[in-house]
Formats: structure tokens, sequence, C-alpha cells
């Protein structure tokens, strides 16, 4: 199966809205694109192509119409209208589409017969497919992604459409940079008591992610690094000297420190933050709960 996203910014006659164009879509239980000058419904790139050539950009519908025709039953195909993001699993094929006059009024026909479902935010949905809605091709195929999607229908639907292997591999290689930080940052909020001065995250401190405070007005700089950067306690002896009583919390995915003796900087380890995971599943963001079950992480 493979996983697909489309655009809805079709061309709709004067008097609709894209609202108007998203419940008619889930309404009608379809997805596609516009493109109405091709009316084949042959499954040949050649048919698509002698019909493409009426418009002055042929690249951008062949492109679309091939992402329609190539899409199978059960694929999934991503969507999103006002920063809201939308999955849908096929279940119709386009060459068995027949539009009417409603769909070229909305510029919608050439699609696919779907279910919908309403996944959330931006906040709530993997990176690399918030990333792929940068082009602005009307249809395309996204990889790298076919498992969460596939977890999300099944857990979306409450229904296990979908036969994934939970895959037993370290959570801290697929989770975001972003998502470390923040599994840190509750750490230290939960487990050491501290609290964000909020004005202070939105500034690029060069070596710390925040500045925080605990009840008794003592400050900590946290550092939080993915992937396989080293960490080594010298780069952060500044903050030490220039706050007196404040702790620096230091983490990287690859365990990887170079001491000096100060007892005023902490390294952060991979099982303490795991135990947290566990015992505060509850408080995670929806998305990093969703890629850590995803790992089997929670079985």
């Amino acid at each position: 199966m493979k996983i697909w996203r489309i655009h809805i910014k079709n061309d709709i006659a004067a008097g609709y809205t894209r609202q108007d164009l998203l419940d008619f879509c889930r309404g009608e239980s379809l997805i596609g694109v516009g493109w109405g000058n091709i009316k084949t419904r042959v499954n040949s790139e050649e048919a698509i192509r002698q019909q493409a050539r009426s418009y002055s950009d042929v690249t951008s519908a062949m492109k679309a119409l091939n992402a329609m025709r190539k899409m199978a039953l059960n694929d999934l195909i991503w969507t999103r209208l006002d920063h809201r993001y939308f999955l849908c699993r096929v279940t119709g094929l386009w060459e068995n589409s027949r539009p009417n006059d409603e769909h070229y009024k909305l510029d919608i026909s050439n699609y696919v017969n779907v279910q919908w479902l309403d996944i959330g935010p931006e906040q709530d949905v993997p990176g690399k497919i918030v990333s792929s809605f940068r082009p602005a091709a009307s249809a395309q195929s996204v990889s790298g992604v076919e498992d969460i999607s596939m977890y999300l229908w099944n857990k979306y639907a409450g229904d296990t459409v979908y036969q994934i292997k939970r895959k037993d591999i370290n959570i801290w290689s697929v989770l975001s940079a972003e998502a470390i930080e923040e599994i840190v940052l509750l750490y230290l909020q939960i487990e050491q008591g501290y609290h964000i001065y909020s004005s202070t995250v939105k500034y690029a401190f060069p070596v710390y992610e925040c500045q925080m405070v605990n009840n008794q007005g003592k400050r900590a700089y946290p550092q939080v690094k993915s992937g396989l950067v080293s960490l080594k306690a010298d780069d952060y002896m500044d903050a030490v000297r220039q706050d007196p009583g404040a702790d620096v919390y230091l983490f990287s995915a690859s365990e990887s420190y170079v001491e000096n003796g100060c007892d005023r900087i902490h390294f952060l380890y991979k099982h303490e933050l795991e135990g947290f995971i566990r015992k505060n599943k509850n408080i995670l963001p929806i998305l990093t709960y969703n890629w850590i079950d995803l790992c089997g992480f929670f079985d």
C-alpha cells in the first residue's frame, strides 16, 4: 500500500468556498483533483497525456492524474484545510469515478472514493506529512510514513483495518528533535520541580533551550540533542559562572558525554527518561505518544 497527499486547492466555481468543497467531498465520500478537460478513465499514461495537452501546464496535469490513477484500494491519502488534517482510506478507484455537474463546478472531477477521518491540527500529524504539503503539486505520493499512517487510521477509526507489526526498535530513533526536547522539559518540570519561563523558549540561546526555575528560585538551563551529538561539560560553564547557584541539565540521545567534574552540570540518560515516559504516558503530546506506541514501547 502507498501513502498520498492531496491539496484541496481546486479552482472552484463562483459562489462556492473551500469549505463547500470539503463538505461535498466528505458528504460524497471522495477526494481528488480537478483538470476537468481530462475525461478519460482509461488507466493509461498515454490516454491521459492525449487529453492533458489541452492545458498549458501539461506536466502538472500529468502528475496529478497519474497519481489519481495509481491509487489502489486501501491506500491512504492525507489532506488538510485551514491547518486541520484529514486521513482518507481509498474504497473506490479513479477509473470507476463518474463525475456530474456538481463535481465540475467544485473542480473535483477526477477523484477516488474514500472513507474520511478527522485527525486533528498540525501538532498531531507526522512532520513528514506536514512538509509534504509545501510543494504545489495537486497530488503526490509520500514515502517513509506508511506505518505511522496505518497506525493512525486504526486508532482513529477504532478498527484494525491494517495489520501493523509493532517495531521493537529504539524509540529515540523515531522521535523528532522537538519531541525529545519536550520529553526532557516535561521530565524536568515533573520530576525535578522546575517551571519554564515561557518567554525564553522563543529565543535562540546558543547553548541551552530555555530558562527554568523551581519554587525556591533556583534556575536551570537545559540542553537537548538528538542523533549522535556529543555534549561536553566545558561548553556549558559560562551558564554556571553567570548564574551562581543554577544547574545545567544535558541530554543527548547518543549518551555521549564528556564530564569535567562540575557538580552543577547534570547528565541525563535514556533509562531515566524511559522510566518517566512509562509512568507519565498520559501527559505526552499525542503525536509523541503515537510514535512511541507504534514502536511497541508500551506493550
